[in-house]
């Protein structure tokens, strides 16, 4: 089984609306959804905000359906000035950017205590794959989903596909002095979000699969999307599962 993870309400609708044969189940405070999705099975989830939601929903699929890989979806800010909104990177490495036990001696910034590891990759495969799946759907497939008008609207023009790294951290970045900060400590840093390292922490500590996908929603500073839930409804949740249906 195919565990999907989706850090909007909006992408888990559209994504729950590809699945047949669905049923629900509730755990704890999470409404779970069970199918098929291109013949194969899948548990789709709500991963909820921050690396705590993240870990716990991850470690559920894992321990309660067993599943065998894990896809991760959602937006990012972009902190490389080349990246713009709507662009999609998909996670090759994962870093914790507020993970800082330094004062202890011999641990390194951003290093994860115990694990002596300060970057998480995703699987290598899983990269290939989602990125061959990013761009077939913005070739063949975006025409047909999102009007060019509203891309327009936002400020789309021709999304690109980009692979690197990704740092999560539980704050919403929007300082282009802490911008600055992260870009300094990590010069090759594509994008911030808040999820993505906690989920990769637990997909290596159980040896699992995983990815994550997300579409870029501002610049990580002053100048992010104008109408945030219109680029959420109207583009990114339409990328999302148009990329995910491909990938499955």
């Amino acid at each position: 089984m195919i565990g999907i993870m989706a850090a909007m309400h909006e992408e888990l609708r559209h994504i729950v609306a590809l699945l047949e044969n669905v049923r629900e189940e509730s755990v704890g405070h999470k409404q779970v959804y069970l199918g098929t999705l291109n013949q194969k099975k899948v548990v789709v989830v709500f991963s909820g905000w921050g690396k705590v939601a993240a870990a716990m929903t991850s470690t559920m699929l894992i321990e309660r359906y067993a599943i065998k890989q894990l896809v991760f979806t959602g937006v990012a800010g972009a902190t490389q000035t080349h990246l713009n909104v709507g662009d999609i990177v998909i996670g090759s490495t994962f870093v914790q950017h507020d993970m800082d036990c330094a004062g202890v001696l011999g641990i390194k910034r951003f290093e994860i205590p115990l694990l002596s590891l300060t970057e998480i990759p995703s699987d290598t495969k899983l990269q290939q794959k989602a990125q061959n799946a990013a761009n077939s759907y913005l070739a063949k497939h975006l025409k047909n989903d999102v009007d060019a008008s509203e891309l327009g609207a936002l400020g789309i023009s021709t999304p690109k596909v980009y692979s690197g790294l990704i740092a999560s951290g539980d704050q919403f970045i929007s300082s282009l002095q802490k911008q600055a900060e992260l870009l300094q400590a990590l010069p090759e840093l594509l994008a911030v979000e808040m999820e993505g390292a906690a989920v990769a922490q637990v997909a290596y500590e159980y040896d699992l699969p995983f990815i994550v996908i997300r579409v870029i929603s501002d610049k990580a500073n002053h100048d992010a999307v104008i109408d945030f839930p219109r680029f959420i409804e109207q583009v990114a949740s339409h990328f999302t599962a148009g990329i995910v249906k491909l990938l499955i």
